[in-house]
């Protein structure tokens, strides 16, 4: 498993407000620039029966975690996909990726046939940690922008996530984009940067127009009326 320890704050808005932020990033003196193109991002989440992932970010306790399979694209068949556990301990998160070498489907897959299908392609602590009753339970997906912009000894990296789609599959046999959930139209904006510019980055989130708050797309496909409040970006 590979490891990246960052900082990482979560902002939210209404999707309605998209321009007033993009002009606040074109005016912040930070010189804020696009890395590369947009691109559609899904990841199926996964959870135990009891949803123990859900119940602990819903608890707000420190240290919570998810697993995802996540692919880039709009294509749900034969889709190139890293499994990704994303641990999260107050504002220092991390991930642990495992590449799967073989295309994986997702659309019309039964949510049990989908897990066995990934267990070839795990290590030992992959299996361990995907034998404690893990079931896809969300599958979450949305339209993502990437910024950047350079510190002192590093970048700050930016991302805006727009379009967001979730489609809850706890109770469905086979997995399934045809139903989407009600979820609000929000953009999340979320800055990430090493443990030497956490300063910068805080100096940069404070000129933000919008107020750092918990923000989980899991919880918005799980429990919507327990997803972030959004901010009001003002003229």
């Amino acid at each position: 498993m590979s490891k990246d320890l960052r900082y990482e704050v979560k902002m939210v808005a209404q999707a309605a407000f998209y321009p007033k932020l993009r002009m606040h990033m074109r005016l912040d003196r930070s010189a804020i620039r696009q890395l590369y193109p947009p691109r559609r991002i899904q990841s199926v989440y996964f959870d135990t029966h009891t949803g123990q992932a859900l119940e602990e970010n819903l608890a707000g306790i420190s240290h919570r975690e998810k697993v995802r399979l996540r692919w880039y694209g709009s294509e749900t068949l034969g889709v190139q996909a890293t499994l990704e556990r994303k641990v999260r301990e107050n504002m220092l998160g991390w991930k642990e990726l495992l590449k799967i070498a073989a295309p994986v489907d997702v659309e019309g897959v039964p949510r049990r046939a989908f897990r066995d299908a990934l267990r070839p392609h795990l290590t030992a602590a992959w299996n361990d940690l995907m034998a404690k009753d893990m079931l896809p339970v969300q599958w979450v997906v949305y339209d993502r922008e990437y910024y950047a912009t350079e510190a002192a000894t590093g970048p700050i990296r930016i991302t805006i996530d727009r379009a967001l789609r979730t489609y809850d599959q706890r109770n469905r046999r086979s997995l399934s984009s045809r139903f989407r959930s009600p979820v609000p139209d929000v953009m999340i904006v979320e800055a990430k940067c090493a443990d030497s510019e956490h300063a910068e980055l805080k100096q940069l989130m404070d000129r933000f127009p919008m107020q750092i708050d918990r923000c989980s797309k899991f919880v918005y496909a799980s429990s919507p009326n327990d997803g972030a409040i959004s901010s009001y970006i003002p003229l």
